[in-house]
């Protein structure tokens, strides 16, 4: 059974210096806001700069994010490592500083077969002493899996929980009704899609935008257990409105870009990865500044903050959809 309470996560948006050097105090008032907010847990791992930390860095990440929460809300560390011992030793770290689970991601260097994938898994499942959730975000980490591999997966004694980052329908229904019959909780890996998960039986989503919107994300899960059906959809429209234009960068009609988003979802699916995706976190940053979050908008070499004119821009976005108080 998984440790992972149902509802939202937010993905923190690691905080920097202006000499991009950790920013423990900011890191502190993001997971402090994330509580204050009712969300169901953090995440360190994914649409941030946590991959672009050395080892040091992320083991003192989460410690003082572990430190700070005293098990007041979930705490999910993830790795993305090519090889199983590397994972491990992040794992065991983990799991010594209070993590509750490992959110583990493959990405490929060389080809993987199956096997070789389902036995990484399985070593750290058996010898990592916390639960494994299983990441399957494709178009960044390149492991292509059918939904019946991602079921077998699931399937090994230690992974109780799946992040599932796929836009498209078929393949997200098809995996989901694969797995109903698994010890696995499973969280869509985006909250453009928060709604669509849980028509499919998905627990919730882990997903900045929590940390951007909590207070609409947080009510599509209300409205929705209360089969306000209706009013829970609305809210995720407006949630698509405002965050596939933030997400993207895209400086297009709301209605435009949305719709578009919404296509690429319902769309037959296809096998071929998307790997020209653009880093979201810049721009999220500056969003959460905008809210009040005392934090910086640098970002890691190679990368660069948002220019001033983006930053009007998101300020608008915001604006336009209530999401921030002037």
């Amino acid at each position: 059974m998984s440790r992972l309470p149902e509802g939202n996560y937010a993905i923190i948006l690691l905080p920097l210096t202006e000499d991009r050097e950790l920013d423990l105090k900011g890191l502190s008032a993001e997971i402090e806001y994330a509580i204050s907010r009712k969300l169901s847990g953090v995440v360190f791992g994914s649409n941030s700069e946590f991959p672009y930390l050395t080892p040091e860095e992320k083991a003192k990440v989460i410690k003082h994010s572990a430190e700070l929460i005293k098990g007041r809300i979930a705490l999910v560390a993830g790795v993305m490592s090519f090889g199983t011992k590397e994972a491990l030793e992040f794992a065991q770290m983990a799991k010594s500083a209070g993590c509750d689970s490992v959110m583990v991601t493959l990405p490929i260097y060389y080809d993987l077969d199956f096997e070789s994938v389902k036995r990484h898994y399985d070593y750290l499942a058996r010898n990592a002493g916390l639960e494994i959730t299983f990441y399957y975000v494709p178009d960044c980490s390149g492991l292509a899996l059918r939904p019946e591999d991602i079921a077998e997966l699931v399937s090994i004694p230690g992974i109780n929980s799946m992040k599932l980052t796929v836009i498209n329908r078929e393949f997200v229904n098809k995996t989901i009704q694969l797995c109903w019959d698994k010890d696995c909780r499973i969280f869509i890996g985006t909250g453009l899609l928060l709604y669509e998960g849980l028509q499919l039986d998905a627990k919730g989503c882990f997903c900045p935008l929590n940390l951007i919107a909590p207070e609409d994300t947080n009510a599509v899960i209300e409205m929705f257990s209360n089969r306000k059906l209706e009013q829970a959809f609305q809210i995720q429209e407006k949630i698509r409105s405002a965050g596939v234009n933030l997400s993207t960068g895209l400086d297009t009609d709301y209605e435009t870009v949305k719709n578009a988003f919404m296509a690429i979802y319902n769309a037959p699916y296809s096998s071929a990865l998307i790997r020209n995706m653009r880093p979201p976190y810049p721009i999220l940053k500056e969003a959460l500044r905008l809210k009040g979050i005392p934090i910086s908008t640098q970002v890691r070499l190679p990368y660069q903050r948002i220019r001033e004119e983006q930053s009007e821009w998101v300020k608008k976005v915001l604006k336009d959809h209530g999401w921030l108080n002037l």
